[in-house]
């Protein structure tokens, strides 16, 4: 009998080598199915923030010009002080500037700099303008309607193949209101 208590007090716990190998393979299984789960929920979130900005910043500038009762431009920039010069660069980033000198840019010792937004360089997201018009910037003018004179907006797309991954629209009028739709037939 002391010889069992004394057994019992020595007797080593663990895991046994199936049941490691049974711990590890459930691991595995988890990993297989959280992994690609979680790089498509992280894939839809930057979808729609970047969408959700974008339009904010749409309907932002256009605010911006019906209270100050001057030209605001929206414009794509690779640096957040200035305006790119090459078109379709929205996926960088974008500024938004009262056009204080009419010369239909934003220059940063002139015109008024309200608001920067900078993506990551390793975004995945694709930004493409529906029409020329909106390839560099969009101008909202005193009234808060597009100076292109015509309806445009941008497909955002997250840059993977769209089996299953978001896509965004944003359409503004001529009148400037943008409105955004989910998962739109558009084409990246």
């Amino acid at each position: 009998m002391v010889l069992n208590v004394i057994m019992k007090l020595f007797n080593q716990s663990g895991l046994t080598a199936i049941e490691l190998i049974i711990a590890m393979a459930i691991v595995g299984i988890v990993s297989a199915v959280g992994v690609p789960t979680f790089r498509a929920m992280s894939i839809i979130n930057e979808v729609a923030a970047t969408s959700n900005a974008m339009r904010s910043s749409m309907k932002y500038a256009r605010s911006e010009a019906l209270t100050r009762g001057k030209s605001v431009i929206m414009c794509s920039s690779s640096n957040g002080t200035s305006c790119s010069l090459a078109n379709g660069e929205w996926a960088k980033g974008w500024i938004i500037g009262v056009d204080l000198d009419n010369d239909s840019n934003i220059n940063e010792a002139v015109d008024q700099l309200l608001n920067v937004f900078l993506l990551d360089d390793d975004t995945q997201i694709t930004i493409v303008p529906s029409d020329a018009a909106f390839n560099q910037k969009v101008i909202y003018g005193y009234d808060g309607w597009l100076t292109a004179g015509v309806a445009a907006g941008f497909n955002i797309c997250s840059g993977f193949p769209s089996d299953g991954y978001p896509q965004r629209e944003i359409r503004a009028s001529v009148a400037g209101e943008p409105q955004l739709a989910k998962n739109a037939g558009v084409q990246c």
